[in-house]
């Protein structure tokens, strides 16, 4: 299960328009508690694309981003929970290129923006070789 603030949501909301018409990416930072499977967002931490040729249908992030936000979480006490980033004009399900890079025990939301506005968003999680809706509680 995720919990996630909403000014969390809003935030990725607000960066998937900004960055439309191509993808946006970043890390989620929060808690996990692994006694009832839970992850806890507590704030967005939004990376570039490094995907240039693509960047309308695919994200890239450096190991570099990774590392920044892995340090960015462990100085406020906190970890990296799960990746999210955007599907322009697309819906809000994984993709194969998704499921190719995952990882398990994270959390990952994809938000669609449609013609500019965000629209619907959800949150996956790796069960085994295939994605799972996750359920999503707002706090």
């Amino acid at each position: 299960m995720l919990r996630i603030e909403k000014k969390v949501i809003d935030q990725i909301k607000k960066q998937g328009e900004e960055g439309y018409p191509f993808e946006i990416c970043g890390f989620l930072i929060g808690e996990i508690d692994y006694s009832n499977s839970t992850r806890t967002v507590f704030e967005a931490f939004q990376v570039e694309n490094k995907n240039k040729e693509r960047a309308n249908d695919r994200f890239e992030i450096d190991p570099k981003d990774y590392l920044k936000a892995e340090e960015y979480a462990e100085n406020k006490g906190l970890t990296i929970v799960g990746i999210y980033h955007t599907h322009p004009d697309h819906p809000d399900r994984p993709s194969q290129t998704d499921l190719r890079f995952a990882q398990p025990d994270m959390s990952y939301i994809i938000l669609s923006v449609k013609n500019g506005k965000a629209d619907n968003w959800r949150s996956w999680e790796l069960k085994g070789d295939s994605f799972e809706e996750e359920d999503v509680e707002i706090i």
